[in-house]
């Protein structure tokens, strides 16, 4: 088999299938040129326009067409202001790009409607799956009512997508959909709107001026949960419903009122390194949360106030409904006076009108809460409990006139939202890492005149009640801010209830000591007292184990914590549940793609196997990022196939950041598809075992394979990454993250606070970011060539590796991942930052060679001659992309170059390109962080 260029291959013809999203991006580039000349002059067109087809006519391989270098020294030789236009141009394209793609999954999926077969992914198709298996009605609606999908949005800092932004790309989205059946008339009105929306695009930064605060980040995950999330989980679950009726028969009441999806954020409790998420933060992020979802609450009851026009002379209402409104009566006289004669006859629309009436007041008490006012709101709902209860009794009303199908279809999903979302919203997780513990309890100790607190007087201190800190007692501001952050958690628990706020994560965790010091000092806010008989605790304390050795070390830590007497009391109090989360980003950073993934594999397995020891239920949670070089890169289908078996079980729990938020949920069709394939994988997940019926020698093979394919990779990854500071400092040159910091992209810093400057210091999410942005994708595959083609040296264990590939979910996947990086990566314009921008060659050519193994290696495996052969979509979307990526990526080098070049004297607006081609670049890339 030739060994692969390094130049990818020209872009092939479009399916047929695919040709209405060309057709849309021809349409929307078409677009945004004209109002390029309109707005900014002919020159500026021409420049963008000649850029564009340059590069196209290089990647198609045209004759006369100009080489990498020729493209560079163009736009080198750009003035800056045109070079800061055609910047701005390609990036405001990709995230055109980016909506026709959407679109055009929405249009797929809606193909897939007039199919008599359900799309794959959907549940319907899950649910067909398992009735061959011999699976009857009663057990997959007990699987199903175990299930508990939470995907946990989070902010870092290389999302570069504002929510202004978000907005516009659905409309654009919205308009490209509507022109689908319009006519000729229409059309013409749908165009001139189009163009109108390009403008707009136009007229607006793409990045902030400022630093977003985290409680601008709170804002978006908040338009998120209001314009999206929301309605896509309720869609998710009628899906669910209508798959289960058509298979199984009608759903049971539980079925009906309980929805499998929760919705969770670390956006304003994660404090681990963010020194800007203080306690006020966490509590005004709870605060908002909750008033987004009260509002959203607040709608729904006035559509059903306009619809629910039972009137009791036709259908006598339940007494249980009318003793309630003898209640509201007192409670809410005015409300009373405004409504008792329109509603006379009408008692559920009556007692809807005070639901409306109570929901108001919480809102008023959430908003004063937040402000600092006085909460005075004694009609407000006390707790979820309290609301579901009132629509419980109009529910009952409505069955008992004989209304059912319209309780099924109005009430049922709205009792199910309460259920799912409480008076919080989002859960909102509160992570911090396990030194600031240690140290804020060592303070105490000190300030108390007494050692520190070594295992055993942690542990006689949770049997006892004594408080540890005064009010008169000094502490540091660290310690104080620790202490504060656990009263912050019992303050959101107290307003909105325990499912706020009840999730406390500790990084680094490496002792079950670790946790005991989180369970100490919680119990200093009032949310542990494992003294009592029975104990009882608020919280769940979850261990995140993130680097190689922490994984290694992991299923010890969790026999030992579940083993010990007085954190047996902590799982009494919790119902004898314990979440555990794997950290994907620093275990990939620390040991490679193979080995990490390999690593977390066998974690998952050995700790659901301590957990079904010890009588505990497990909880998952899978701290995965966008990037394939930390951990995410499938599609959810693939990737929840790839997990092992018996360790979900129907409950997971999954980081979504970065770009892939808006990817999975920023189109209202999407967010639906994402949460119905998340919810359908979990499902198959619980039943599928990818072992059953093979030879379990077979399986041994598979896993010894893995065992060496691990250690040999994790070798060259550390010897390069971590053993040898070349590479770091080629890193440091070649790539942009010196200028991330300055990008504005979001509010946690780079470096860990405290952290050294080189690789030990860097976070995972700029670690990945810089690699992709000059199109290297390093962590996705540094070390994988080296292991993989010593594996494959004989044709035995090439064979195995075959195998391996077609029987084992886990090692396709890895490979899937793997191949479609290097598919992304360009080693000729990575080969340009680090040949102008003075980074060591001579290092980069060793690198290249690796890379040229992977790929070799790659294709033997799977039998083919070129990469993604059996994903045409992913290689045409790729193909699509390239000629709009080589500018930003060129346009890039030449503005590093500059801003080096000028230190302190940089012109600003080199810096303000810079930032539109980081952020058009994670556009056009995707999977960055």
């Amino acid at each position: 088999m030739p060994e692969p260029s390094v130049v990818p291959a020209p872009p092939e013809p479009p399916r047929p299938e695919d040709l209405p999203l060309h057709e849309d991006v021809r349409r929307l580039a078409a677009a945004l040129g004209r109002v390029i000349r309109r707005l900014e002059g002919e020159e500026a067109f021409r420049t963008v326009e000649e850029t564009r087809r340059a590069s196209r006519a290089r990647r198609r391989g045209d004759a006369g067409a100009p080489t990498l270098e020729a493209l560079l020294a163009r736009v080198e030789a750009l003035p800056l202001p045109l070079a800061a236009l055609t910047a701005r141009a390609f990036t405001l394209f990709f995230l055109l790009i980016n909506t026709a793609e959407q679109v055009h999954r929405v249009r797929r999926r809606a193909a897939y409607r007039g199919d008599a077969e359900p799309q794959p992914g959907s549940v319907l198709r899950a649910l067909r799956q398992l009735r061959p298996r011999g699976l009857g009605g009663d057990a997959v609606r007990d699987a199903l009512r175990r299930l508990h999908v939470r995907p946990v949005l989070t902010a870092h800092p290389t999302e570069s997508t504002r929510r202004t932004l978000l907005a516009l790309q659905a409309r654009v989205a919205d308009l490209l959909l509507r022109r689908e059946d319009a006519s000729a008339d229409e059309r013409r009105s749908i165009d001139e709107a189009l163009e109108g929306e390009v403008e707009l695009l136009w007229l607006t930064a793409e990045v902030r001026r400022d630093r977003p605060s985290v409680l601008d980040e709170v804002s978006t995950v908040l338009w998120y949960l209001e314009t999206r999330l929301l309605d896509a989980g309720v869609r998710a679950h009628e899906a669910l419903l209508r798959a289960y009726a058509d298979e199984f028969g009608a759903p049971d009441e539980a079925l009906r009122l309980e929805t499998p999806v929760r919705l969770g954020t670390w956006v304003g409790g994660d404090r681990d390194g963010n020194p800007f998420v203080t306690p006020e933060v966490t509590l005004a992020a709870a605060r908002r949360a909750s008033h987004a979802i009260l509002g959203r609450y607040r709608q729904g009851v006035e559509a059903l106030i306009e619809r629910a026009s039972v009137a009791a002379h036709l259908a006598e209402p339940p007494a249980a409904l009318l003793d309630s409104l003898d209640a509201d009566r007192a409670a809410l006289p005015e409300v009373w006076e405004a409504n008792r004669r329109r509603n006379a006859d009408e008692p559920v629309r009556l007692k809807l009108t005070f639901v409306a009436a109570r929901l108001d007041a919480t809102r008023r008490r959430v908003a004063a809460r937040d402000a600092g006012r006085p909460d005075v709101e004694p009609a407000a709902y006390p707790d979820a409990a309290a609301l579901e209860a009132d629509l419980r009794l109009v529910r009952d009303a409505l069955l008992a006139a004989g209304a059912v199908e319209a309780c099924r279809t109005t009430l049922d999903p709205f009792v199910a939202l309460v259920r799912a979302h409480g008076l919080h919203g989002y859960r909102m997780d509160v992570r911090d890492h396990a030194d600031a513990h240690r140290a804020a309890l060592d303070d105490v100790a000190a300030r108390l005149g007494g050692p520190p607190f070594d295992a055993d007087a942690l542990r006689r201190e949770l049997l006892g009640r004594r408080p540890l800190v005064g009010p008169h007692l000094p502490v540091e501001d660290g310690t104080r801010r620790v202490l504060d952050t656990f009263r912050a958690v019992r303050t959101v628990q107290d307003e909105a209830g325990e499912a706020a706020a009840r999730t406390y994560v500790t990084s680094m965790t490496t002792s079950a000591e670790d946790l005991l010091r989180v369970l100490l000092l919680a119990r200093e806010a009032g949310l542990v007292d494992l003294a009592a008989e029975p104990p009882a605790s608020r919280l769940d304390v979850v261990p995140l184990f993130e680097t190689l050795d922490d994984l290694e070390r992991a299923p010890d830590v969790l026999r030992a914590l579940l083993a010990d007497p007085i954190y047996a009391r902590q799982l009494a109090a919790r119902g004898r549940r314990q979440e555990v989360m794997l950290g994907y980003s620093d275990s990939g950073k620390d040991a490679g793609i193979l080995a990490s993934s390999w690593a977390l594999y066998r974690a998952q397995e050995a700790l659901a196997e301590v957990c079904r020891d010890a009588g505990v239920d497990l909880l998952l949670f899978h701290g995965r990022g966008g990037s394939v070089g930390r951990g995410g890169g499938s599609p959810v289908a693939r990737a929840l196939a790839a997990l092992p078996p018996d360790t979900v079980e129907g409950r997971i729990k999954i980081t979504e950041q970065g770009e892939i938020i808006s990817q999975q949920f920023g189109l209202a069709p999407i967010a639906e598809r994402t949460l119905e394939v998340t919810v359908a994988g979990s499902l198959l997940q619980a039943f599928d075992d990818w072992r059953e019926g093979r030879d379990p020698a077979e399986v041994a093979r598979f896993r010894e394979v893995m065992d060496r394919l691990a250690d040999r990779s994790v070798g060259v990854y550390r010897g390069l990454v971590h053993d040898d500071p070349a590479l770091f400092e080629f890193f440091l040159a070649a790539t942009p993250v010196g200028e991330l910091a300055s990008a504005r992209f979001g509010s946690r810093p780079a470096y860990r606070p405290g952290a050294g400057a080189g690789i030990a210091g860097i976070r995972a999410i700029p670690w990945q970011f810089g690699w992709t942005q000059i199109r290297l994708m390093l962590p996705g595959w540094l070390g994988v060539g080296t292991a993989l083609d010593e594996a494959a040296a004989t044709p035995e264990g090439l064979a195995t590796l075959r195998a391996m590939t077609r029987a084992w979910p886990f090692f396709d996947d890895l490979l899937a991942k793997i191949e479609m990086v290097c598919a992304k990566a360009d080693l000729e314009v990575a080969r340009a930052y680090a040949v102008r921008l003075g980074a060591d060659v001579a290092l980069f050519d060793r690198l290249a060679d690796e890379f040229r193994r992977t790929v070799t290696v790659l294709l033997r495996i799977r039998e083919t001659d070129r990469l993604l052969d059996g994903e045409p979509v992913l290689r045409s979307a790729i193909a699509l992309r390239n000629p709009y990526v080589d500018p930003l990526s060129l346009l890039q080098v030449g503005l590093l170059a500059r801003r080096r070049a000028a230190g302190d004297g940089v012109d600003p607006q080199v810096p303000e390109a810079l930032a539109s081609t980081l952020s058009g670049l994670a556009q056009g890339l995707r999977n960055t962080g």
